[in-house]
């Protein structure tokens, strides 16, 4: 598989592995959903389980895009106050440690400005917390030259959704996968054909390399294997996908799921914001009847 330098396929990308601390941001309306299955396992029993939130979703690839850019901008200016922080603590004169005290200052506060403005946009998300971003629906995609699209937007049956746009370039959409588990598996067939092909690529230019009998028989016994491998798994994916695998494709999420790491306080008070009439009034306080 080719993949596309701007078709992200992670999961999770945490910017700070800090436990999660308490945020006003947070709202009663989040989803706990299933927050110790989103929680990473853990060997230890007695290992503090971890809770996550759901904060926001995006609806569209676009969102899902504009999403991991303001990530990596944040990213990037985390990095770079931490170059400016070892910068004051290698400076040698007064002077300089003074500007580089209000270097950092300057950069701590547009970052805490950046951050509550992500928090806003995202649901109460923060760079202190760990989070997950789950893609629960993806589109299948390859891509179109300005010839190609001429004649694919030329067709009767043609439908403006079917085509995808980004930056200066445009995709077919291929097909769309959705549900958490659908897309989970099929990224491992993706991942599983990308690597089968690389694997079999190595072999074959590896062989003119052999210089004995055996081990070019031991490479032509390897690369029959792996040739057998990645047909069992393309045809695994026509089978699934009803269309041949190509050569060149690349995925991106249509819909995908926030998640932030929650303390157990906060998710006892969200499970308590969110239980039903029934539950609330079966936790209240129980007071004795009076006799008249």
């Amino acid at each position: 598989m080719k993949p596309f330098p701007f078709l992200i396929a992670a999961l999770a990308l945490t910017l700070n592995a800090q436990d999660a601390k308490p945020g006003a941001d947070l709202k009663p309306t989040l989803e706990v959903g299933k927050a110790a299955a989103a929680a990473t396992p853990s060997a230890d029993p007695k290992a503090e389980q971890k809770f996550f939130a759901q904060v926001w979703t995006a609806t569209s690839p676009q969102e899902f895009v504009n999403f991991q850019q303001r990530i990596r901008i944040l990213a990037q200016q985390v990095e770079d106050f931490k170059r400016s922080q070892l910068f004051l603590e290698n400076a040698l004169t007064t002077p300089e440690r003074e500007a580089r005290s209000h270097e950092i200052a300057a950069k701590q506060a547009k970052l805490q400005a950046d951050n509550e403005a992500m928090g806003k946009l995202y649901g109460g998300f923060s760079i202190l917390r760990p989070y997950q971003l789950v893609p629960t629906k993806i589109l299948f995609l390859t891509p179109l030259s300005n010839d190609e699209f001429t004649k694919v937007s030329a067709a009767k049956d043609f439908k403006p959704e079917s085509v995808l746009s980004v930056e200066d370039k445009k995709f077919l959409v291929r097909d769309t996968i959705a549900g958490a588990v659908e897309v989970e598996t099929f990224q491992v067939l993706l991942k599983q054909i990308a690597e089968t092909k690389t694997q079999l690529q190595q072999l074959v230019d590896l062989q003119p390399k052999l210089k004995t009998d055996e081990d070019k028989k031991k490479a032509e016994e390897a690369v029959k294997a792996t040739q057998e491998r990645v047909n069992k798994l393309s045809e695994e994916f026509k089978k699934s996908r009803n269309f041949d695998y190509p050569s060149e494709n690349g995925t991106i999420p249509a819909e995908a799921k926030l998640f932030v790491q929650i303390t157990e306080a906060e998710k006892a008070q969200l499970d308590k914001a969110n239980a039903k009439p029934e539950e609330k009034k079966a936790d209240a306080p129980k007071t004795e009847e009076k006799a008249k």
